[in-house]
């Protein structure tokens, strides 16, 4: 039900402008991006596989930006997304965070966390999860996590929780970070602990507008607009780089 109501909801969106579907992660740096642009677009944002999922069954949709590439592949294994047109948007980086004034380390992990809370986004649905897994594994840190590790929402409640105490340390992506109040940013997680990070962005035939969506997307891709992204805390990679495997 949750599906045909959102499905729904795009449907009686779309009125000729743009249909941006795009992660949820992206959806502050887009909004200024866009507002940047002077063009005037649709916006919704959602988990990476719940949008993919909704074009597949015919939402409207002019641009798809995707904070998992699987979900890009599959829109182009379903016909739905030309490989040749999919681009990297920008990447992102891992950061530790800690309520403001803690003086946590990675040396310091196991003590910090005796009888408290680990939060991160729940590795089996979100990318930052899986990201987060990946490089705990590789530097040898998961063991000393998973105890204490509470599976969030998203990095939002993430974010959240360790802000209002209820987390001693969660990791998050960097941009998510950037800005909040009652966090501290404790550690940037080495960025060649885990596969690269990288939102994808490509056309997508659903939508009303696809004139104004290639011109959207071409600003994203321009200095201009990757200046607003990076000035959000992603990033920013050349604008021509293919994505890799579509």
């Amino acid at each position: 039900m949750i599906r045909v109501a959102a499905l729904c909801l795009l449907a009686g969106a779309a009125q000729g402008d743009p249909m941006l579907l795009a992660a949820a992660s992206t959806g502050a740096a887009l909004d200024a991006a866009i507002e940047q642009s002077g063009i005037a677009a649709l916006t919704s944002y959602g988990a990476s596989g719940l949008l993919a999922r909704q074009i597949e069954q015919g939402a409207p949709a002019d641009l798809f930006v995707s904070a998992n590439p699987k979900w890009m592949d599959h829109l182009v294994d379903a016909g739905l997304v030309e490989g040749d047109a999919v681009r990297v948007l920008m990447s992102n980086r891992l950061v530790l965070i800690a309520p403001s004034g803690s003086r946590v380390t990675a040396d310091t992990l196991a003590t910090a966390l005796e009888g408290e809370v680990f939060a991160m986004a729940d590795p089996e649905t979100a990318p930052v999860g899986a990201y987060g897994k990946a490089a705990l594994e590789s530097l040898g840190l998961w063991d000393e996590v998973a105890p204490a590790f509470v599976p969030m929402r998203n990095t939002l409640a993430t974010v959240a929780a360790v802000a209002q105490g209820e987390a001693a340390l969660g990791l998050v992506y960097a941009s998510d970070a950037a800005g909040q109040p009652g966090i501290a940013v404790v550690w940037q997680i080495p960025e060649d602990s885990h596969p690269p990070i990288r939102y994808l962005v490509a056309p997508v035939a659903q939508g009303d507008d696809p004139e104004g969506a290639s011109a959207l997307m071409a600003f994203l891709v321009s200095p201009a607009g990757q200046a607003v992204l990076a000035a959000q805390g992603f990033v920013t990679l050349p604008a021509t780089l293919p994505a890799e495997g579509s």
